[in-house]
């Protein structure tokens, strides 16, 4: 049995869970003394969607779990069927940082079933996966997923060459173990692996991020290339990578702006779109990139839908997209009454807001102060995360009837105690049936503070999944 130290320090991210538990991707691989050091591949970009916390929580009390408990767990999704992906984190001293990784699905039955776990091969490249993300479910329970990986079977390893220091590959970046992988009934299989060339580009690609698939199997991807340096949009379909937005490239026809290397993508749609947040220089503008170009629907210092306001930010929060190409960003705009408000471009048609802060969060004397981690389903529905009332939060769902609240930081969890409080949410994940979830940090008198899933059913009902110390499917 392993102890878990746990303190809450004001940050959803400061839970320090065996050794590393929450470190995500690790980078970095065992380096031969012989060559250069390699570079540090940028840390995954995740969506805005961590709140700040709502008051000073107490110290944790240390708690104690066994590696058939969960430990922690990463942001849940739930697909197009309503099936539901949890990633748990577990102790596992012979693995990685002595944590073990387990990806879980319940399918429309209630069973759950393992799906995907540190320590698999491929059975195309017989490599052993030892660091995953989180995936890309699709309806027919396929996972595509970026992980770190060992790069042979043991028995296979060989000793590598000394490399001449007059050698000008010496000086060439060392890439990282680090790849695509897509799983199915069958098995792993190898979509890409880091080294390969940029299409149309004299550069290597050796950095991946922020991975979406489609059910046709599409697969979107930020990718970061060297030499030259840049960092761009890339789509991966039928066994060909393609490049769709990239550093320097100019923002649209007859404009002088270019993009820089920072961009916040949404999931890949059906119709193969992404939604996007990209800077240019000094501003920023939200995309919409499919694989006939890029499409800009609203930009920094450019009028907005309400009246007499301009743009004059996005806040580095990624929009959202449905199969229909409908988006749905946050914007802050200037003005007699300036704020910052949920916008939508439906796929035809202009921009429209339809929430803005200081309109009434209902069932309280509060108003709206921000948003934060949105999304939008085939139905219009619109989630998010929003501020209001000084530190409070809370998950929402817009409908055509009204404002939904799913669940609200102060407020007792389901199947919890009176004294059972939500303290944090990461962001949420839905689909066009209804169903919610979300990871969730609560407040407690028996532990100090708690972490579990979360799902919101279509008839409106919210239940614990599952939390720290439960058993892990078998």
């Amino acid at each position: 049995m392993k102890k878990v130290m746990i303190q809450s320090r004001g940050g959803l991210w400061s839970l320090l869970l065996v050794s590393g538990l929450l470190t995500g991707i690790i980078f970095a691989t065992t380096q031969d003394p012989t060559k250069p050091a390699q570079p540090k591949p940028q840390e995954e970009e995740e969506p805005v969607a961590l709140t700040e916390r709502s008051k000073p929580a107490p110290t944790v009390q240390s708690v104690e779990v066994t590696p058939d408990q969960f430990a922690n767990f990463r942001t849940p999704i739930v697909n197009a069927s309503g099936e539901i992906a949890v990633f748990g984190l577990h102790t596992q001293p012979s693995e990685v940082n002595g944590s073990g990784q387990r990806l879980y699905l319940r399918t429309l039955d209630g069973n759950w079933q393992p799906l995907l776990r540190r320590g698999e091969e491929t059975l195309d490249t017989h490599l052993k996966l030892i660091e995953l993300t989180k995936p890309s479910i699709t309806s027919r329970k396929e996972a595509t997923f970026i992980s770190q990986f060992s790069p042979k079977k043991e028995n296979d390893e060989k000793e590598t060459p000394a490399i001449d220091q007059n050698d000008p590959a010496y000086y060439r970046p060392a890439v990282p173990n680090l790849g695509i992988f897509r799983k199915t009934a069958e098995g792993i299989r190898t979509l890409l692996l880091m080294g390969v060339e940029v299409p149309n580009m004299p550069s290597t690609l050796m950095g991946l991020s922020n991975l979406s698939s489609n059910e046709k199997g599409t697969t979107a991807f930020i990718g970061t290339y060297v030499e030259p340096d840049g960092r761009g949009l890339f789509y991966h379909a039928n066994d060909k990578l393609s490049i769709i937005v990239r550093s320097g490239q100019k923002i649209g026809v007859n404009e002088t702006s270019t993009f820089s290397e920072h961009y916040y993508p949404s999931d890949i749609n059906e119709r193969d779109e992404v939604a996007f947040l990209g800077r240019t220089g000094e501003k920023s503008g939200i995309f919409l990139a499919s694989p006939k170009g890029v499409e800009i629907v609203a930009m920094s210092g450019r009028l907005s839908p309400v009246k007499g306001a301009k743009f004059i930010g996005f806040g580095n929060r990624t929009p959202g997209i449905n199969s229909k190409g409908e988006i749905v960003f946050v914007g802050f705009f200037d003005g007699p009454e300036a704020g910052r408000a949920l916008f939508v471009k439906p796929a035809v048609g202009p921009l429209r807001m339809v929430l803005r802060s200081g309109q009434p969060v209902a069932g309280t004397t509060y108003n709206f102060t921000d948003f934060t981690s949105v999304g939008i389903n085939d139905q219009g529905d619109i989630l998010f995360v929003a501020s209001y009332g000084g530190r409070s939060r809370g998950i929402f769902l817009k409908t055509a009837k009204g404002i939904v609240p799913i669940a609200l930081v102060n407020q007792p969890i389901p199947g919890g105690t009176r004294e059972d409080l939500y303290n944090h949410f990461t962001q949420p994940s839905f689909n066009s049936r209804g169903d919610v979830v979300f990871y969730a940090q609560w407040r407690t008198p028996k532990t100090g503070i708690d972490v579990g899933v979360f799902w919101r059913d279509p008839n409106g009902e919210v239940k614990l999944l599952f939390k720290r110390g439960d058993l892990m499917p078998k």
